[in-house]
């Protein structure tokens, strides 16, 4: 009976190659993320003039010449908010290789920005009738669709969080080396700031489909990879609608004054579009299980058949909880952490 013992603890000795790995991203980790959202716009806009308040301000006169008075203008626009992240991100996962050609990822969560904020542009897309101004005296051909800036600023907050299960498909290319396929659900959250007005903080759900290399040598490994997302948002609430806003607007003929507009209008739904490229380049370390003796990331039948087996000994794998003798200490221990 004693030697069946030994010979089992021979065949299950705390091994090299673990079957969970806490992995954290490298600093050659990069990470791309553009936003877009547009907002339909329709209404008039009209210059500053006010013949008591503001008698010197911009008019605005349909056509290029002639006309009197101070006229609402007709346009169709997008009001657009677009962000940029080029970054190296933070990271953390936990990967588990399981039966049959199976692994599985949990606890992924990313940090994009990691202290390069991202830029933030606000702008209009402007289609409108021909009009002139005056004061400055300016004209304003109808060339379709123009762009106008509006603010500029910076994504503070950018993160991807695992929000479902990640199970995918695992092929060993050579001993200790797998070739890895697995889609991670995730929720990606951006917010900064634009011409001094907060925005973002709205969940967006991605899919972001992983393939890559794993590579084990010993207690560590490695991983590689790269996914990249393409997500549709919206439809989002209609903004507020525009009352008289001022939209100082650089002049087309001639060029070099500004005219000073009173912009209003409607609304209509919003919609965009997430583009997420990231490459990941990551290290990882056996997981940590109290009671894993072997170091597969589990606690099964192996272990506690290793616990028996070193009972009453000072075995420093099996002394679980450090006291010295392998005793009901640890097998309790064990016991506790069972199937985790």
């Amino acid at each position: 009976m004693k030697i069946i013992s030994l010979s089992i603890a021979a065949l299950i000795t705390p091994c090299a190659v673990a079957s969970s790995f806490d992995f954290h991203f490298l600093p050659a980790s990069t990470a791309h993320q553009t936003l877009s959202i547009l907002y339909p716009l329709a209404g008039t806009f009209i210059g500053d003039y006010d013949v008591t308040t503001n008698p010197t301000g911009t008019r605005t006169i349909p056509g290029y010449f002639g006309g009197s008075g101070n006229q609402a203008i007709p346009y169709t626009s997008k009001f657009r908010l677009s962000d940029v992240i080029d970054s190296n991100p933070l990271g953390t996962f936990k990967l588990e290789i399981g039966a049959n050609g199976m692994c599985s990822i949990t606890n992924f969560t990313s940090d994009l920005v990691n202290e390069t904020p991202g830029t933030a542009t606000i702008d209009m897309l402007f289609t409108y009738s021909s009009f002139h101004t005056v004061a400055p005296n300016a004209i304003f051909p109808s060339v379709g669709e123009i762009t106008i800036p509006i603010a500029t600023g910076s994504v503070k907050v950018a993160t991807a969080v695992q929000s479902g299960p990640a199970v995918g498909a695992l092929v060993e290319t050579a001993p200790n080396t797998y070739t890895i396929s697995i889609p991670i659900p995730v929720t990606v959250l951006v917010s900064g700031s634009a011409g001094g007005q907060p925005f973002g903080g709205d969940p967006m759900p991605a899919i972001l489909a992983f393939a890559g290399t794993l590579s084990i040598n010993g207690a560590t490994a490695t991983f590689i990879s790269s996914a990249a997302s393409t997500d549709p948002i919206g439809p989002l609430p209609a903004l507020p609608a525009l009352v008289n806003q001022p939209l100082p607007v650089p002049t087309v003929l001639p060029t070099g004054s500004t005219a000073n507009l009173l912009i209003s209008g409607t609304f209509a739904e919003g919609n965009g579009t997430s583009v997420f490229d990231i490459s990941i380049n990551a290290a990882g370390i056996p997981s940590f299980v109290l009671g894993d003796i072997n170091g597969d990331g589990h606690v099964t039948g192996m272990d506690l058949t290793y616990l028996l087996s070193a009972w009453g000994t000072a075995d420093a794998a099996a002394d679980i909880n450090h006291d010295g003798i392998v005793g009901g200490l640890d097998l309790a221990v064990l016991l506790t952490n069972w199937g985790a």
